[in-house]
């Protein structure tokens, strides 16, 4: 399976690891640094020498397993610590330490905290800070012995070489978590971004051929009560105008993909009004002027209500009344085809927004609620109110 992870966090997470294999290395190189810089090495046993080296070797080896073990822990492959792995390295340590600590070679204190400093620094990228402060000072403690108390140099160098060694190996964990969780943060950014877009296609294509199938119902059904009748011609007008409808679709569908739908207030009182009187329902607007913003999501509110009362109630009187009061502006949208006894709620075409509607109620809502506003549905008697409240902005015009 490919790795997911972009190009840079796969750049970083090797560098990081190869740093750190270098870092964990510093047996090796403290240990031939020493044998270079002797004076004379026949005063070492040539076995005891061999056998530091091999020893150095396996547990450089055994450091970089950990060091493996642990970037895996920071990307997200964590698995269990083999425990008998982990015991033959702390084994290779400690006989690592009992061989070349005897040895007389320069500064062999240092090549045993360096030991001790990068083992314990092949542990850190899967800790977090208290641990790895745990981890220093006992690492810390373990060397004194072995550089001694007395010198003082060697003392500060060795603690000081432990405690770098160990941060510096933490740090570029660290920051390769860091690198990860943003690159995260991004994924799940894009992928709300898109969900949201879909989202957005998804609504306006609901709204738009929502209306656009419900006007093409309506006046197909004209067009064929025209011809039963005999009027041949008025058909005709009507089918020319479905054909239009039905042209303009396409020119719909791409505005709603690039994000360019708009609708404006008085388009959509005008194309309801049309509407309506089409389908034999006589349609009445009254009230105030409508605040440019809330325009549009009023606007969206007038076509979805529309649309469901045509396809939904069997009214004949239809109001679209807009009023400013106590700091709001209020749209009602009331119709005389109220459910009976026997019709109520979604299967008439009345759910009540935000309880279970459809797309349309949902999206619906959702932008009157973004506006600060709320949408009601609810019966007058024999009149069906829907109600979409916004508050008034101070400084708008009242």
């Amino acid at each position: 399976m490919s790795d997911p992870r972009p190009v840079g966090a796969r750049r970083f997470e090797t560098y990081v690891r190869w740093s750190t294999y270098v870092a964990v290395s510093l047996p090796v190189g403290t240990l031939l640094r020493s044998a270079v810089e002797a004076d004379r090495l026949t005063g070492a046993p040539r076995a005891a020498l061999i056998a530091a080296g091999v020893l150095a070797v396996a547990l450089v080896i055994g450091n970089m397993l950990a060091t493996k073990w642990g970037m895996d822990a920071v990307v997200g492959r964590a698995r269990p610590l083999p425990l008998g792995g982990a015991a033959a390295w702390g084994l290779v340590l400690a006989a690592f330490i009992a061989v070349a600590h005897p040895l007389p070679l320069p500064a062999m204190g240092l090549t045993v905290a360096a030991a001790i400093g990068s083992a314990a620094a092949s542990l850190v990228p899967a800790l977090d800070t208290r641990r790895v402060l745990v981890l220093n000072a006992a690492a810390v403690a373990l060397t004194v012995p072995f550089v001694g108390v007395t010198d003082l140099v060697p003392l500060l160098v060795g603690t000081g070489m432990i405690t770098l060694v160990l941060w510096l190996c933490w740090s570029s964990a660290w920051m390769l978590r860091v690198l990860l969780e943003l690159q995260a943060a991004h994924e799940t950014r894009a992928a709300l971004a898109l969900a949201n877009e879909r989202l957005r296609i998804s609504r306006d294509l609901h709204d738009v051929f929502g209306r656009t199938l419900a006007t093409i119902a309506v006046k197909s059904s004209l067009a064929s009560e025209l011809v039963r009748r005999g009027h041949d011609g008025r058909a005709a007008d009507e089918i020319t105008e479905v054909r239009r409808l039905a042209e303009t679709a396409g020119t719909e569908v791409r505005r709603v993909v690039r994000g360019e739908l708009r609708t404006t207030w008085d388009s959509e009182v005008s194309g309801a009004r049309s509407l309506l009187e089409s389908a034999g329902i006589r349609c009445t607007v009254t009230g105030d002027p409508v605040p440019e913003e809330c325009a549009e999501a009023f606007a969206w509110v007038v076509r979805e209500g529309v649309t469901n009362l045509l396809r939904h109630s069997e009214a004949t009187r239809v109001t679209l009344a807009t009023a400013h009061e106590d700091g709001e502006v209020l749209l009602t949208i009331a119709n005389d085809g109220a459910p009976g006894p026997a019709r109520t709620g979604a299967a008439a075409g009345h759910a009540a927004p935000g309880a279970g509607g459809g797309t349309g109620l949902r999206s619906m809502t959702e932008r009157i609620r973004a506006l600060g506003g709320r949408v009601t549905a609810h019966r007058d008697g024999d009149w069906f109110l829907l109600e979409a409240t916004v508050p008034l902005r101070k400084d708008a015009p009242a």
